[in-house]
């Protein structure tokens, strides 16, 4: 009966949040697309549970919801004790530290933060899987609607480009789906980047969504700060320019608008070289590259039953990354081929990967045709940055495929996004009647 009784208001929960998000502004604009997004979502979700929680076996996702749970039965039995956990990383006992995961560097871990986060989703839902990974998706959906609607308000001409890159392609829908810490570096990233734009164009922006801001980015930054480094000077620079440009002529031409996001750019990695150099025992470049040749090396002897990416003698130097940063990006866009294994999974990621090919040679085959070009716009140039940066760190940092295709969730709807603006796509999107 209790069981019951926590499902029964879960759901009314999430029910309401739905229909409230709905009502909100900006996800008018993503009608009539929103209720069968959403529907997908929901179907991911629960495949995923299925799947990967009750199907397959032992995963990252047993090891998340095993530790909430821990955590859930210690804030049950000293709430006190709990708290001062969540909040400062504080352990009561030796013995609670040894026996949760990801404990040796709390403070820095992410995976141990997201455990923390779904030790008080457990206290909602009892810790009850299925409802965590209804809330964790939603989360999820909301970050991505959000984005696209803003997307479809700065560039309208590739609404449904954007629909498709974020609601409803096919890896991005399952990986920001589940218990696992991707959907909630998906929904926070895409939040952040939604408000960023709406603040640069100066679109209105509702008082909740401005006091949701600083948590979204703060969960960021905590599950995927690497990631947030890299993006979060791209989205500043580029509000500035947007700002800026109201006041100044020129800055409405766009080699003016690339030449003062270079300089701005420039100027705060000099900031952030001073930062190093100030603190080079917290922020230390050489870790850095260290902690990806060591992340690649550690996947690799992992990976040898299976396709994965091959880039030699990788040393934790930064002419080696630079040398294979080519090979790393492009098979982290593109691979595995159709042939490199016929598993079910691989499969199917070789057939998406394929149709990212064709849509690529389309988008190049449309910038030679004469009179059908896309006009370039600012953002086109700051996601393609992104694009291609977050591409060779994933690629360089993690050779096997079935991890790969879970990471490269951090760049796969923008790729897809500037991939679905050529001219071609935009025709087939038409004949679908989808546009």
């Amino acid at each position: 009966m209790n069981l019951l009784l926590v499902y029964l208001f879960n759901l009314l929960l999430l029910g309401g949040t739905t229909w409230w998000l709905y009502r909100q502004e900006w996800a008018q604009r993503l009608r009539p697309y929103f209720w069968s997004a959403l529907g997908l979502k929901l179907a991911f979700a629960l495949g995923f549970a299925v799947f990967r929680y009750t199907l397959a076996g032992h995963s990252d996702t047993h090891v998340y919801h095993a530790a909430g749970l821990q955590l859930l039965e210690y804030a049950q039995q000293d709430t006190t004790g709990y708290l001062k956990l969540l909040l400062f990383n504080q352990f009561g006992n030796e013995a609670l530290r040894t026996s949760l995961p990801f404990t040796e560097h709390p403070d820095f871990t992410n995976s141990f933060y997201f455990i923390k986060l779904l030790s008080m989703l457990n206290l909602a839902t009892a810790g009850q899987y299925y409802l965590n990974n209804l809330y964790l998706s939603l989360f999820s959906f909301l970050g991505g609607a959000y984005a696209v609607a803003v997307l479809a308000r700065v560039l309208p001409k590739y609404k449904v480009a954007a629909v498709v890159a974020f609601l409803f392609f096919p890896s991005v829908e399952l990986w920001s789906s589940g218990v696992m810490k991707e959907p909630v570096m998906f929904g926070s990233m895409c939040w952040v980047i939604g408000m960023a734009l709406a603040f640069a164009h100066g679109y209105r922006i509702s008082v909740w969504s401005w006091l949701l801001l600083p948590l979204q980015l703060y969960v960021f930054i905590r599950i995927k700060l690497f990631y947030a480094a890299l993006l979060l000077p791209l989205l500043l620079a580029y509000v500035l320019v947007q700002r800026l440009k109201v006041y100044f002529r020129p800055l409405h031409l766009l080699r003016v608008q690339l030449l003062l996001l270079l300089l701005l750019l420039l100027a705060l990695a000099g900031v952030a070289v001073l930062v190093v150099m100030w603190q080079k025992s917290i922020f230390n470049p050489d870790f850095i590259l260290w902690n990806l040749e060591s992340n690649y090396t550690s996947l690799l002897h992992r990976s040898q039953h299976a396709p994965h990416i091959n880039l030699g003698n990788l040393e934790p130097t930064l002419p080696s990354m630079l040398l294979n940063y080519p090979e790393a990006a492009l098979s982290s866009m593109y691979r595995p081929f159709i042939g490199e294994s016929w598993k079910p999974l691989y499969l199917l990621s070789a057939l998406e990967n394929l149709l990212l090919l064709l849509l690529t040679g389309m988008a190049i085959a449309s910038a030679f045709r004469k009179g059908a070009g896309i006009k370039i716009e600012l953002l086109h140039v700051v996601l393609l940055v992104f694009i291609l940066v977050m591409a060779g760190v994933t690629g360089l940092s993690t050779p096997n495929f079935g991890t790969l295709s879970r990471y490269r969730l951090v760049y796969l709807p923008f790729l897809v996004y500037l991939l679905l603006q050529n001219v071609y796509a935009q025709r087939l999107l038409q004949r679908l009647r989808l546009s």
